[in-house]
């Protein structure tokens, strides 16, 4: 049964929404209706707050009142006993002074009661006897008095004497002889003791974050309990500024009133004061509360009615869950079939696909391997004919190594693609390579094409085969120069990579780009987008083996209409560049030739080879497989080396073949002679230092030979 009729058959996709949504009526009702609840007691508690906060004000002010009439009435009673009394006789009778001491010891709201004549000396007092004749004329109190008489006036705020914490006095003026009109005749005044009111107040707060305070109608704060700074009981009181919190609503609602704010002046804090004018005095007694108070108690009977909602919420979100799990889940495993079953045919078509690549690269590269063998045999052929040619027919010539040189490329190109092509890795500053590359590219663009340079004036070392990295640079050169049918430009650039430790080669155009569909396959092999007979598909695939192969990567940034950017990025080397080979010099005429043996199954590579190295003063011995060679060696081993090729019939490998020589006589060296990269090579055993790359010319073959005689 197809698998697109079984999900047909099998969505339950509209009861599973039903019952998300069943789910989620189940949990958002009642917490709609639980947040509506809580709203509605959020406000019933600051309400309640606020007639709390009303009553304990009318509370308070009733006490402060009783106090100022209190205080009012000792200061009369003062008055009455100096009356008539020269302010020598109050200064120097010390039964005065007894009497106030009394009266300060019979009310506890008074702190200390003071006699101060008209020049602002106190003449008596409640506290020590004779007085110290202590000036207060510059206080604010004192020449309110005396510039006028102003009745019962609360001062403050003061320092009690006997306990130095903030207080506020009451004053008033002395009887004079002339009345009320008569000229001022010195101040009685009354020290209030603030540990009364800390007393009373202690009684009368029940909770943390409630405060009492004794406010002027100027914002002078003349007692706060608890005090501001538990550690500073002495600090003095702030004053509140006057166009702003407290003051602002008092002079909106000067009799009493609520306020809250959100920051308040003296903590910071959110709190709610509720306040009331003390009688016809200039006063006013605040209560305040810590909003944070009123959120407890909110949260309180938050947790109450949650303790009760909660669980039958709770329940019955469990339930739809559950009906909603045992759906989704059955629903899942049918899912989870459907998509078994395609990502089986996936993969057993990615598998296919594979096998055909595995297939195709091992086909690939044993016909390439074979063709690097005729190469070889070619060019050491052309190699030799060269020096027979008259002048006339090197043009002929030259036309032939050009079309085996391109050959060559093709199959390098093919050996890239299966993974076996051989390098020959050797270090190179990136920069003086691509410089010396410069007339070939030129060569290789069209007229209507400019080809622009950006190299970095770094040196930038790399470990790379030179032949491959030319292929690389020239087959991104082309991509380019096809891909502007109309003319454009191509810049290369080269310059220290975005990571550390590596260089990058950019190659740009300013071509019309490529769309998703096709930069997402630009690396495959054979993949093209030119007509039949115009492109291989193996030049990009190249350019990312070389990328790969060499260490670093390969990537491609391209959109339609805005170009194509191609980056490689090589790792960096700490080795140098070798410096160029000398010639050597001439071998002296009686030195004896160099004895090579030769191993090699292909009578045309065999053939050119033998003839090369006989013309380069080479002495050559040949066997065609490992055991012929193996033979011949057990009888005589006078070579100064042996070339083999990797590949040969007869069970012997070059590989083994150079194993056995290792082990039986160390002293003689081989050259293995292979179309193999150096990494297949490694893998098998071989020592990739004495690798010789096909196809090559009688005289890179002299050359490698009398290389490794020499460091022998």
């Amino acid at each position: 049964m197809p698998v697109r009729n079984l999900d047909s058959r099998t969505d339950r996709r509209g009861a599973l929404r039903l019952l998300r949504l069943l789910l989620a009526v189940s949990v958002a009702l009642p917490l709609v209706l639980f947040a509506g609840i809580g709203w509605r007691e959020r406000w019933e508690a600051q309400d309640e707050a606020e007639r709390n906060s009303s009553k304990n004000a009318l509370i308070l002010h009733e006490h402060v009142l009783k106090v100022f009439d209190t205080m009012s009435q000792v200061l009369d009673r003062v008055d009455e006993r100096i009356h008539g009394h020269s302010w020598r006789e109050i200064a120097e009778s010390e039964p005065l002074h007894r009497y106030l001491k009394t009266l300060a010891g019979e009310l506890e709201q008074i702190g200390a009661i003071g006699l101060t004549d008209p020049d602002g000396f106190v003449r008596n007092s409640s506290l020590v006897f004779p007085a110290r004749n202590s000036y207060i004329g510059d206080r604010t109190d004192f020449r309110e008095q005396r510039e006028q008489d102003s009745g019962l006036l609360i001062a403050g705020p003061v320092v009690d004497p006997t306990s130095g914490k903030p207080s506020f006095g009451i004053s008033r003026r002395r009887s004079s002889p002339g009345g009320p009109d008569g000229s001022f005749d010195g101040m009685i005044a009354a020290i209030v003791d603030p540990d009364y009111f800390a007393s009373y107040y202690r009684r009368i707060i029940g909770t943390e974050g409630e405060s009492i305070a004794l406010i002027r109608d100027d914002g002078a704060m003349l007692m706060r309990f608890p005090t501001l700074d538990p550690t500073r009981p002495n600090a003095t009181l702030p004053t509140l500024p006057a166009d702003r919190g407290l003051r602002a609503e008092i002079r909106r609602q000067p009799d009493e009133g609520i306020f809250r704010t959100g920051n308040s002046i003296v903590q910071g804090l959110e709190r709610v004061f509720a306040y009331k004018r003390v009688g016809a005095f200039p006063i006013y007694v605040v209560y305040g509360l810590d909003g944070t108070q009123v959120t407890r108690s909110w949260w309180r009977n938050m947790a109450l009615d949650a303790a009760f909602v909660a669980p039958a919420t709770l329940a019955l979100a469990l339930l739809a869950w559950l009906a909603y799990s045992r759906a989704a889940s059955e629903n899942a495993a049918v899912r989870r079939w459907a998509d078994e079953v395609r990502n089986r045919e996936r993969l057993e078509e990615a598998l296919r696909q594979s096998q055909k690549m595995e297939a195709l690269g091992q086909l690939t590269g044993g016909v390439a391997h074979d063709f690097n063998n005729l190469l070889t045999a070619a060019l050491a052929n052309l190699h030799l004919l060269a020096r027979h040619l008259p002048a006339d027919g090197q043009r002929f010539l030259a036309g032939a190594r050009t079309a085996l040189e391109r050959a060559e490329k093709l199959t390098r190109q093919l050996l890239s693609f299966s993974r076996q092509d051989a390098v020959n890795p050797t270090v190179v500053d990136l920069g003086d390579s691509l410089r010396r590359m410069a007339d070939l590219m030129e060569r290789s663009v069209r007229a209507d094409v400019v080809l622009g340079w950006d190299i970095a004036p770094v040196p930038m070392a790399i470990a790379v085969d030179q032949v491959q990295l030319e292929m690389a640079v020239l087959n991104l050169v082309l991509n380019a120069r096809d891909a502007m049918r109309g003319g454009g430009r191509i810049r290369i650039a080269a310059a220290p990579g975005p990571e550390p430790r590596t260089a990058r080669i950019k190659v740009s155009d300013s071509g019309a780009g490529m769309p998703p569909e096709v930069l997402a396959r630009a690396f495959d092999p054979f993949f093209t987008t030119k007509g039949v007979g115009k492109g291989t598909g193996l030049g990009l695939s190249m350019v990312y083996g070389f990328a790969r192969q060499s260490g670093g990567s390969a990537t491609i940034d391209s959109r339609p209409g805005e170009g194509t950017h191609v980056c490689i990025d090589l790792p960096l080397t700490d080795a140098r560049p070798e410096e160029p080979a000398t010639v050597p010099a001439a071998p002296v005429a009686d030195i004896r030739p160099l004895r090579i043996l030769v191993v090699e199954d292909n009578p045309l590579v065999l053939m050119a080879t033998v003839e090369g190295l006989t013309q380069e003063g080479f002495s050559v011995e040949t066997a065609e497989d490992g055991v012929t060679a193996l033979a011949l060696l057990e009888t005589d081993r006078n070579f100064d080396l042996v070339v083999s090729d990797v590949v040969m019939p007869g069970g012997v490998s070059g590989i083994d073949l150079a194993r056995h020589i290792r082990e039986h006589w160390p002293q003689l060296r081989v050259l293995l002679a292979s179309g193999y990269s150096p990494e297949s090579l490694a893998t098998m055993g071989a020592d990739t230092a004495s690798v010789l790359a096909k196809p090559f010319t009688p005289n890179q073959l002299a050359a490698r030979i009398r290389s490794l005689t020499r460091t022998g």
